[in-house]
């Protein structure tokens, strides 16, 4: 059983900016009864491995999470969700799972994320991905080690489960009766009329409630018009503060069109 955790990591002194501090919200709005633990400086000093200290020295924040991020799930279990993933729906639906996670829609492929992932206590995939940084330095005769996480979990699931790129990312696979890794649009990227449960942000700023596509500029482009296609249950089309909506012509219960004019 997964208990109701979730791990994040906030290490260095930058002050939160505004798009995580809304995934945050989104976290205790929809999680409300999750506990929330923050692996910051503090804490990462309970922390005892060459790589991410040596990580850490060099201020390359994001490595330093890929080495937290299973140390918290292995030890404590629970849920990691990146600073910039957004939870839309409630989760205990995967608690009963020994480990899950999903594959993150890209331009080309479907790698697997480690934005969310979610494992009991003691988990044994996410003790072998964890292992895997038992003997590496970030420092090397090379130069720093700047190999993304996502090659060593694709090389870590090629050799333990045969699972091997490129991934069809719109099926659930099961590595065993009860470790999934879900499609892309359940924790990753909304897709029309598709469930979802949390949209991680690294493909795109902060999504609104409607994607929106310029179909036409006129006037020195001071007049566009707009289509909008609807991603979520509620939310009306957003524009920049610099612009101003016309109006508006509804085709579809999630298709629109929208004149709008630069301010």
């Amino acid at each position: 059983m997964i208990p109701k955790k979730i791990h994040y990591v906030w290490v260095g002194n930058q002050p939160k900016p505004e798009l995580v501090l809304k995934c945050i919200d989104s976290w205790k709005k929809h999680l409300p009864d999750y506990e929330i633990i923050e692996w910051n400086n503090e804490r990462f000093e309970e922390i005892k491995n060459t790589y991410s200290e040596q990580a850490y020295q060099n201020k390359k924040w994001a490595f330093v999470s890929d080495y937290i991020r299973l140390y918290a799930l292995y030890h404590e279990g629970g849920i990691y969700l990146d600073t910039d993933v957004e939870i839309t729906k409630n989760m205990d639906e995967f608690l009963q799972l020994d480990f899950f996670s999903c594959y993150e829609k890209g331009d080309e492929y479907y790698p697997i994320t480690s934005a969310v992932m979610g494992a009991k206590k003691k988990n044994a995939i996410i003790g072998d991905l964890l292992s895997q940084y038992n003997d590496l330095y970030f420092e090397t005769i090379n130069g720093l080690d700047l190999e993304t996480n996502i090659i060593k979990i694709t090389s870590y699931f090629k050799s333990e489960f045969n699972l091997l790129p490129p991934y069809d990312g719109t099926k659930k696979t099961y590595l065993n009766d009860n470790s999934i890794i879900y499609p892309s649009n359940y924790f990753c990227t909304p897709e029309l009329g598709m469930i979802n449960f949390a949209i991680h942000h690294f493909n795109g700023s902060w999504l609104p409630s409607h994607s929106r596509k310029d179909k036409l500029k006129f006037y020195k482009n001071k007049l566009i018009f707009s289509r909008f296609i609807r991603l979520r249950d509620t939310g009306e089309p957003q524009v920049s503060s610099k612009e101003k909506v016309l109006f508006k012509i509804p085709v579809s219960k999630n298709k629109q069109y929208v004149l709008i004019m630069k301010r």
